[in-house]
């Protein structure tokens, strides 16, 4: 009796362990499958979270091009342009020469062959009176000139003569076409000192459009600053 008391207890005992046991191993499952779930979702939001930053990456890198785009159309629109502007300037350029020579050599025909009259003698004179810069008076090395013309026409009495005042490229139009008028009004007025009647003297100031010399310097300039006899 003593043996079969002392079995079932141990029975007994065997039992309790074996299900402190099970219920350890069930508790430590729940919890795994609980852990893995908890894995699982974070995964997902981590996973979530990467899509929408390569989203916003994406969109960024569209809008770069976007902007890198426009700038360059707006580099070819400058450039055409500025092509555009740099072929308008050499043709007004051009043109600018072109004229200037056409006005050199309408001057240069004018001093040479007249164009007030129709019959003028062939000994006339053609020098011209030169002034300073920005001046409108005779110097005295000038006067043997203006001499020559007054000497002319009173040895022909029936022409006359226009005087045609001109400046160099200095200085704006309104007031180079002023100051030819200045110059064109002072031979005029020594014309009629030395004896011509005013009625035969006409004057026009072309300012700066009718350069004898092309160039940009002292040298071309001081011989596009004159008044000129037309006959």
């Amino acid at each position: 009796m003593i043996f079969i008391s002392k079995l079932a207890k141990f029975l007994l005992i065997g039992a309790s362990a074996f299900a402190l046991v099970a219920c350890q191993t069930t508790n430590k499952t729940a919890e795994t499958v609980e852990e893995s779930t908890d894995n699982f979702e974070y995964i997902q939001a981590e996973s979530q979270a990467e899509q929408e930053r390569l989203q916003q990456e994406l969109e960024q890198a569209k809008q770069e091009q976007d902007r890198l785009q426009a700038e360059a159309n707006k580099a070819r629109e400058a450039q055409v342009l500025a092509e555009e502007k740099a072929r308008e300037e050499a043709d007004a350029k051009e043109q600018a020469q072109s004229d200037a020579a056409k006005a050199r050599a309408e001057a240069a025909k004018a001093r040479e062959e007249g164009i007030v009259n129709d019959d003028v003698p062939m000994n006339r004179p053609t020098d011209a009176v030169y002034f300073d810069f920005d001046k409108s008076f005779i110097v005295p090395k000038f006067d043997d000139v203006l001499n020559a013309h007054a000497k002319f026409l009173k040895a022909n009495p029936d022409l006359s003569v226009e005087i045609q005042g001109n400046c160099d490229e200095r200085g704006s139009r309104e007031y180079n076409i002023g100051l030819g008028n200045r110059r064109a009004l002072a031979v005029k007025s020594g014309l009629e000192i030395l004896g011509i009647q005013g009625s035969r003297i006409s004057i026009t100031s072309f300012g700066s459009e009718k350069p004898m010399a092309l160039g940009h310097d002292e040298a071309s300039w001081q011989q596009n600053r004159r008044a000129d006899f037309v006959y």
